[in-house]
């Protein structure tokens, strides 16, 4: 048995594993994360070189040290205050005093919608896609932007008209092509968190932590919110639909809610923080940033369709 101790625990795994031992089912493992399943919260165990992860407990330890974890999809993961044991690993921490993470990003406070949308502009134009930033207002013309750049669901036919549902909600305040998006775009692509869960979880994060900024009123957010995790449990895996429902909460990894820092210290921190991003995952710290400078440019240009926030 190889014992591992946690370096960062966040939040929300400390508090699915407050009421005491309980038993989850290993979903997989490589060499720098394994995968829970704990009643469909799916936790990730993480080494160094990934990212600070909303449902992560992240370890010091480097690539490889989860190998002993590799049992098997379906083999039975133990929880416990201040351990998870899972194949031949054991990671543990002081229950009583946790290295707990917060992964909730703040809402700004006196952020304005142009902020927002430079925000938006200044990323696009980082990952290369200057052209979405002239073709905002024609959703079609973002769409095939965002494909030029590599982004695989937006050189898809049905890909792209899920994106141009998904952009023309957010630009148009309006959750019902938000949901036609949702619909298209939930489980599109392969792997435990496809591409088109990633960009939903970034558009979902950004409303909920920039939409006051940029006038979105309570009722739309909570109805494109909604829209966009209600149906995710019956459509993708259960690591998307966790990631999209914290994301829904303003919970996000930590370069992704980096990228969201509208503060004097956030404009200098967010070119680094999304080099840091860019390194999650196959192709899912891209989507997540392309996701979030989407979102930003489009609620942020929106100033004449801006809803009144009336509770």
């Amino acid at each position: 048995m190889v014992t591992l101790p946690a370096h960062l625990v966040a939040t929300p795994v400390l508090e699915r594993l407050t009421p005491g031992p309980q038993e989850g089912v290993v979903l997989g493992a490589g060499t720098t994360a394994a995968w829970v399943d704990l009643d469909g919260f799916v936790i990730a165990i993480t080494t160094r070189e990934v990212p600070l992860l909303p449902n992560a407990i992240a370890l010091s330890a480097g690539s490889g040290a989860l190998v002993g974890a590799d049992a098997g999809a379906g083999v039975a993961a133990r929880l416990a205050p201040g351990r998870v044991g899972l194949g031949s690993v054991q990671v543990t921490w002081d229950p009583a005093a946790p290295p707990g993470w917060e992964p909730t990003v703040p809402v700004p406070s006196g952020a304005t919608r142009q902020a927002v949308g430079a925000r938006g502009a200044a990323l696009l134009r980082a990952l290369g896609a200057e052209g979405a930033v002239d073709n905002h207002q024609h959703t079609p013309s973002l769409v095939r932007e965002l494909g030029r750049i590599g982004l695989a669901t937006a050189a898809d036919p049905e890909g792209a008209a899920g994106l141009a549902w998904l952009f023309r909600g957010i630009r148009e305040r309006d959750p019902e092509p938000a949901a036609a998006g949702a619909r298209e775009l939930l489980g599109r692509g392969p792997g435990l968190t496809p591409e088109g869960d990633d960009l939903l979880a970034a558009v979902a994060g950004t409303v909920a932590v920039l939409g006051p900024a940029t006038g979105m009123g309570r009722s739309f957010r909570r109805g494109v919110l909604a829209a966009l995790v209600d149906p995710a449990r019956a459509r993708t895996t259960a690591l998307s639909a966790t990631l999209l429902e914290l994301a829904a909460h303003g919970l996000l990894a930590e370069p992704a809610g980096r990228l969201l820092d509208l503060s004097p210290a956030g404009e200098r921190a967010w070119p680094a923080a999304l080099a840091r991003l860019r390194r999650l995952g196959h192709g899912s710290g891209r989507a997540y940033a392309t996701g979030i400078a989407a979102a930003c440019l489009l609620g942020g240009a929106a100033g004449d369709r801006v809803v009144p926030d009336r509770g």
